[in-house]
């Protein structure tokens, strides 16, 4: 297990066809304000193929830091980062309560992911794994933060330390493609 970690940690880290420097500008929103936000890729795609995109420093952040699990032996899988307006729209229409306000989403900052594999379903009951553990001691060496406690896939650049937490109403979540 740990080779096979590794080795897809390589082969994520080795760009898969993707141009390390692909930097660009996409339309960033923040407090229901629209502005010009510079992203950077994170080396792995969606799934449409579309690469993931994230604020750049908070890319350049979460590329170290996935060299460095996979120094552990950890692959750090996301599942969702920058978000644009109208798949925020979307979610927010499909999954209502789950899904942040547009343009209020962190996601749409460039400064969140949601990662895969920090909770397994074990007898019908919900566990954090070995990953959010390692996430939890190390993301905050890289600036990330879980800032939404119910949520361990998701995970908030901040550059100036750990942001407040922030708390989702009574709502059964249940894995991170219930809310992303």
């Amino acid at each position: 297990m740990l080779v096979c970690n590794i080795l897809l940690a390589l082969s994520v880290m080795t760009n898969g066809g993707l141009d390390e420097n692909a930097k660009g500008t996409v339309k960033g929103y923040k407090n229901g304000n629209r502005y010009s936000l510079a992203v950077a890729t994170i080396h792995q795609r969606d799934t449409r193929g579309a690469p993931l995109l994230l604020s750049i420093k908070a890319a350049e952040n979460f590329r170290d830091m996935t060299a460095a699990a996979a120094r552990d032996g950890f692959f750090l899988g996301v599942v969702s980062a920058y978000r644009p307006h109208w798949k925020q729209h979307q979610l927010k229409r499909e999954r209502g309560n789950l899904a942040a306000k547009p343009g209020w989403s962190t996601h749409q900052q460039g400064a969140s992911i949601d990662i895969h594999g920090t909770t397994r379903t074990i007898k019908g009951k919900k566990y954090r794994t070995i990953l959010y553990w390692w996430m939890k001691r190390n993301a905050k060496n890289y600036g990330f933060y879980n800032d939404v406690e119910e949520e361990t896939w998701h995970w908030t650049y901040v550059e100036n330390g750990p942001p407040e937490k922030r708390v989702r109403k009574k709502t059964e979540v249940t894995n991170p493609d219930d809310y992303i």
